[in-house]
């Protein structure tokens, strides 16, 4: 279990770069027993200085710049108690706390000497104080307690025999009278309880095996096998050959021939491009390093802790932005028990760039978890999403453009990231009975009639999304308003162009007003199985 951390540590993990440039590399420079690195101030913020938002220890550079000492202490956590590899120690008290065992057992004299000979002196820390994490919960449930009121016997004497002498004597019960009484066992038809159903089995025969040498039949289907070539009769030959049809193809692919033999004879084609990847082993240094590195990552504690990302995409005209969609991994049982928790914790899509490796761009709000979405072809400012609950949904972030662009003044950008709402989501009643597994955009040329007719799209713009589920079915949705589904959408691109789209109160754009909530698929295509 992760433990809450206090208030004077942070939790930090360092990349492997970070950890050679300040000595602190886990199991070399830091151990289990001696967890301790004493880091200057100067240092932190020199490295600050130098790599900006890609240094490790950006999250905490207004707590190192308020630190009134100028050496910190950095501890690694080997167990991961707090959630990360090290925590940095804030205040001069916790560093305090943290070192008075070794000061404690060394003496006077390790103050003396460097702090790498005070922390390879540390012994068993003393006894801290309690902290609960709710086992006196688990302790309190196992507990017996009395489930009614206890009963109560009162013994007495006649009041003639208060103060009498007592007389001691031994006798036989059996001789006596009312020596003794017997409590014999006796059935009591008001708890008698009937064995109505009895699980029990009897084996009568020999076990038997079921064995076969053939494959299993599923279900049967109909099959053939060609035993003899088919093949053209000699006029059948003779007119292929001098058909014009022919020689055009002939004329077309001679071209292309050509190039593909030459590249046969020029590479080797039986070449195996993965061993070529290694290299030998090179110098003093050993062997040298064919793996492929970790060039970037981003990690937000806040809305992709434990989670796992369904789909991601690259933006398609802003370099170096990248889109997310992040779910719960959790089973569908799970998923049922905790649905009140996931419906106030809702899903998001994370937009990260490669110039802030630790705060996220952009967050687009989902009504449940996406497993696919695709940014429109014609208009990357429009992107669709695929929702476990089989409902599709749309977002706009024209609004947001500048900000993924880096484009925005330093005076007027703000650390909080963006929460964007989405335009509009599809009636659940009429779209997939499960999990939307994937969808596509169809090219801005064509698009299909309400009968599933192939069209000429005239407006150039992409507008008909089709989608598919577990479900065996097929839907293709149109993203126009009803009345204009099947006219040319020319003008209206015209005027979206000339036309900044207007933002209702809670500031989401009125893009697909038209659709929100009431949202239905152009048609279906049912794939049946038997």
């Amino acid at each position: 279990k992760t433990l809450c951390h206090p208030d004077d540590i942070c939790p930090l993990t360092l990349t492997s770069a970070t950890q050679e440039l300040f000595g602190c590399r886990y199991d070399g420079d830091v151990t289990r027993d001696n967890p301790y690195k004493i880091l200057r101030k100067e240092d932190i913020l020199q490295d600050l200085r130098n790599r900006a938002a890609v240094s490790d220890f950006s999250p905490v550079k207004q707590l190192v710049l308020a630190y009134p000492e100028d050496e910190l202490l950095l501890v690694y956590d080997r167990d991961f108690i707090y959630g990360s590899s090290f925590y940095l120690v804030l205040t001069v008290e916790g560093k305090d706390r943290h070192l008075m065992p070794i000061v404690a057992e060394v003496g006077e004299e390790a103050l003396e000497r460097e702090p790498s000979d005070v922390f390879a002196a540390q012994k068993t820390p003393e006894p801290r104080p309690w902290i609960s994490l709710g086992s006196e919960q688990e302790i309190e449930e196992e507990s017996v307690t009395d489930s009614r009121p206890r009963l109560k016997c009162r013994i007495s004497r006649v009041r003639r025999a208060f103060g009498a002498p007592v007389f001691f004597s031994d006798r036989n019960a059996a001789e006596t009278k009312d020596g003794f009484i017997e409590c014999t066992p006796y059935q009591d038809k008001i708890f008698s309880l009937k064995q109505m159903e009895r699980h029990c089995g009897v084996q009568a025969i020999p076990n038997c095996n079921s064995s076969s040498t053939q494959t299993p039949w599923t279900y049967p289907k109909n099959m053939c096998t060609q035993y003899e070539p088919r093949e053209f009769s000699k006029e059948e030959k003779e007119n292929c050959l001098q058909s014009e049809e022919l020689k055009h193809f002939i004329s077309l692919a001679v071209s292309r021939l050509e190039v593909a033999i030459q590249q046969n004879e020029i590479a080797d084609v039986f070449f195996d491009d993965w061993k070529a990847l290694s290299e030998d082993d090179g110098g003093y240094a050993g062997k040298a390093d064919s793996h492929l590195k970790e060039y970037q990552s981003f990690t937000d504690l806040h809305f992709s802790q434990e989670k796992t990302i369904s789909n991601i995409s690259w933006h398609p005209t802003i370099s170096g932005v990248i889109a997310v969609a992040m779910t719960e991994r959790l089973s569908f049982e799970d998923r049922i028990n905790a649905s009140t928790k996931l419906l106030l914790n809702p899903s998001l899509i994370l937009f990260w760039s490669f110039s802030d490796p630790i705060n996220p761009q952009l967050l687009l709000e989902c009504p449940d978890d996406v497993f696919s979405f695709e940014f429109c072809p014609s208009d990357p400012n429009i992107i669709v999403g695929s929702c476990m609950n089989g409902q599709v949904v749309l977002w706009d972030i024209s609004a947001h453009v500048e900000r993924l662009q880096g484009t925005r003044s330093s005076d007027t950008r703000d650390n909080e990231t963006s929460v964007v709402r989405y335009c509009a989501v599809s009636s659940i009643e009429h779209g997939h009975k499960a999990p939307v597994t994937d969808i596509q955009w169809l090219p801005e040329t064509f698009e299909v009639s309400r009968m599933g007719v192939p069209m000429e799209n005239k407006s150039g713009m992409c507008v008909q999304i089709v989608t598919c589920a577990p479900d065996c079915c097929l839907m293709f949705w149109d993203i126009r308003a009803p009345r204009v589904a099947f006219q040319n959408m020319a003008d209206q691109r015209k005027q979206k162009v000339e036309e900044k789209p207007l933002e209702n109160p809670d500031g989401v754009p009125n893009t697909f007003k038209h659709l929100n909530l009431t949202w239905k698929p152009l048609f279906r295509v049912w794939h049946i199985t038997y």
